[in-house]
């Protein structure tokens, strides 16, 4: 009998585990109904490409999540890194693409240094002294570039955002897919089988408890934070790539979108709970919603509703679910304490 309710145990965790997949089964198959040409290759590469980007900002939001913090300086570290090193990534500086990579990406890596420090030595929370480096970024970048645009990105650049590798009839398989699929498996792998990435779970999930075990949990946030602001960096080459232009107002609202889709793939703000497949699958619903309704002819402002009602019904979720998994981890722990008392008054 006890084996059984085992067995149903495992089953309600993997169906919970899978809820977003069901998410984003229910909402394509609505849209391929009512919506026009809207399972064509070309439409679901778009949606693709569109997924891919919002998933790296959503990892970059999810690595401090799971400290139990938040990063709000996400859309300006982008823009801050990418318009100090505008003038080097445009066609007529010639510059190789890998030191312009490593010099943006590192730079995005700073910021974080400083949203890592003012959190852990300033002991500031993490929403106010991310929120104080957004306006901070933002205001530098504004004062270096005015309102001045640096137009024309080298191709090399560009190709890395914008190049068909092949087709499959009109479906296009392009270099973005390719980058986001490399950077979700590396990332997934990194967060759940290296050291450092259990302690970065374990800090958020309970960060008393790790630090009487043994885990320096003010280095782990700052490592979470300099780790959101690489990423940050990276997002930002990809973006000035796809669109050929770098300047200060680059991604105003990214950080919302990134909380977006993180909260929707499953993570939880009090931390320690998230994965990287699910910040994917949230990115690939909202790219679906955000298509659809574009498809449907649905209004802007209404399509903003929507997503807002679904970060809702994405909390309210995901909160059901971890009382769920704590109730059954519960239950797990009495069946075993009473073996254990049974066993030894046989004995």
């Amino acid at each position: 009998m006890k084996n059984s309710f085992v067995v149903k145990d495992s089953i309600k965790t993997a169906a919970y585990n899978l809820s977003t997949l069901w998410i984003l089964l229910a909402i394509t198959v609505f849209f391929g109904i009512f919506g026009n040409n809207f399972l064509k290759g070309g439409n679901i590469s778009n949606i693709i490409n569109q997924a891919g980007f919002l998933a790296i900002i959503g990892v970059s939001q999810l690595v401090v999540i799971l400290t139990g913090g938040i990063n709000l300086s996400i859309g300006s570290c982008m823009a801050l890194s990418t318009v100090l090193l505008g003038p080097l990534m445009l066609a007529k500086a010639e510059m190789p693409f890998a030191l312009i990579f490593v010099m943006v990406v590192v730079c995005g890596g700073l910021i974080g240094i400083i949203n890592g420090f003012m959190v852990t030595l300033l002991n500031i929370p993490a929403f106010l002294a991310t929120f104080a480096t957004m306006y901070v970024a933002r205001g530098a970048a504004w004062l270096y570039i005015g309102k001045g645009v640096y137009y024309g990105i080298n191709e090399n650049i560009r190709f890395f955002a914008t190049g068909v590798l092949f087709r499959i009839g009109t479906f296009r398989v392009t270099m973005p897919m390719v980058l986001a699929a490399v950077f979700l498996a590396g990332m997934a792998f990194f967060i759940t089988k290296s050291n450092i990435g259990r302690k970065i779970y374990f800090t958020g999930s309970n960060p008393e408890a790790a630090r009487f075990s043994g885990i320096p949990t003010q280095r782990i946030v700052i490592f979470a934070h300099i780790l959101s602001g690489l990423i940050s960096g990276f997002a930002g080459i990809m973006y000035v790539a796809r669109i050929n232009a770098a300047d200060a107002n680059l991604g105003v609202t990214y950080h919302f979108d990134a909380i977006s889709v993180a909260l929707i793939g499953g993570a939880i703000m009090s931390g320690g709970s998230g994965s990287i497949w699910g910040v994917a699958a949230g990115a690939v619903i909202i790219s679906v919603i955000q298509s659809g309704m574009n498809n449907m002819q649905v209004p802007t402002e209404l399509q903003t509703a929507f997503l807002g009602v679904l970060i809702i019904v994405a909390v309210c979720f995901n909160t059901f679910l971890q009382k769920k998994k704590i109730q059954n981890t519960e239950r797990h722990i009495t069946d075993l304490a009473g073996k254990t008392v049974k066993g030894g008054a046989q004995a």
